[in-house]
């Protein structure tokens, strides 16, 4: 046993605690997310500390001993009292906190800005940033979001607006469909009747589909029926990785996977210098919101 004028860990008292309500280890376990093993674990590293046992592990459902019993009616107000002040401090915390929110479509917020999240938190750890997906221009436009990524040439609503990731589009599939489909990284495609093409369930004009990149790249359309369309780009581009199809991809997007090779890039490419993601705000000019600005800014140039 260990010395008795040793202090219980919190994390052992609320497994005690848990597992005393639940008459179950693995109930307790599954409230707090973790182990059964772990829950057994701080158990009896309290029992160490205070010196005897606290839980009757033959019964079932489990039951405290006589010194359990006791030690549980004494510590569970308090070990409340510690938890609920502990939530509250969370919440003070968490409302004095700066917040700035980012609104951007769904494919852009989910390739681009998500794998930077953690880095754009540890920059500024004491900002809570609030990420507002959308696959609606309307709602994009209508936000009252800090900073907004819009897929244009020029939106003409914001202070401020910058092109950050200029338009390139090209196909790309997985390496398993190219073999299947006789293809080779960096192959330019001119005839698009053979291929699987995924689709997504909205023509928006602001963005190339298959019609309008093989028109203005004069690459032979597709002769198949859609059949089938994705109702946003992350689910075209899994598909795309599990083989179902080519897709278009964006750089800067598609980049990861690429480089993964979880994907293979063919052309031609469409590109433009004018068009592309933009980043977009009312409120650069303030002290919070430019900086997080400038480190999007930079995180586009690398």
């Amino acid at each position: 046993m260990k010395q008795r004028n040793e202090t219980p860990t919190l994390h052992s008292l609320i497994a005690f605690e848990a597992a005393i309500r639940h008459g179950s280890m693995t109930h307790a376990a599954e409230e707090l997310s973790i182990s059964q093993p772990l829950i057994s674990q701080r158990i009896r590293a309290l029992e160490d500390v205070v010196g005897g046992i606290l839980i009757n592990r033959e019964q079932k459902p489990i039951a405290p001993t006589m010194a359990g019993s006791r030690y549980y009616n004494e510590i569970k107000g308090s070990l409340s009292t510690i938890l609920r002040a502990t939530e509250s401090a969370r919440s003070d915390f968490q409302e004095s906190q700066i917040k700035i929110s980012i609104n951007a479509y769904f494919g852009f917020a989910f390739h681009w800005l998500m794998p930077r999240l953690q880095r754009l938190q540890q920059a500024f750890p004491e900002y809570l940033f609030e990420i507002q997906p959308t696959n609606s221009l309307s709602d994009l436009v209508s936000s009252q979001a800090d900073i907004s990524f819009h897929y244009s040439h020029h939106v003409g609503r914001y202070e401020f607006e910058q092109l950050i990731i200029e338009e390139e589009v090209f196909p790309v599939c997985s390496p398993a469909l190219a073999d299947k489909l006789g293809l080779t990284p960096g192959q330019q495609l001119s005839d698009l009747r053979d291929m699987p093409l995924l689709h997504k369930d909205v023509d928006d004009p602001r963005w190339p589909n298959w019609k309008s990149w093989s028109r203005v790249l004069s690459v032979q359309p597709s002769d198949f029926p859609i059949s089938f369309r994705y109702n946003n780009y992350p689910l075209i581009v899994e598909a795309a990785i599990a083989g179902q199809g080519l897709c278009l991809g964006w750089k800067g997007l598609i980049t990861q996977f690429i480089e993964e090779g979880k994907l293979i890039a063919l052309g031609p490419k469409l590109t433009s210098s004018e068009r592309g993601y933009m980043i977009c705000s009312n409120y650069r000019s303030t002290f919070a919101v430019g900086n997080v600005i400038e480190w999007l800014l930079n995180e586009a140039k690398a």
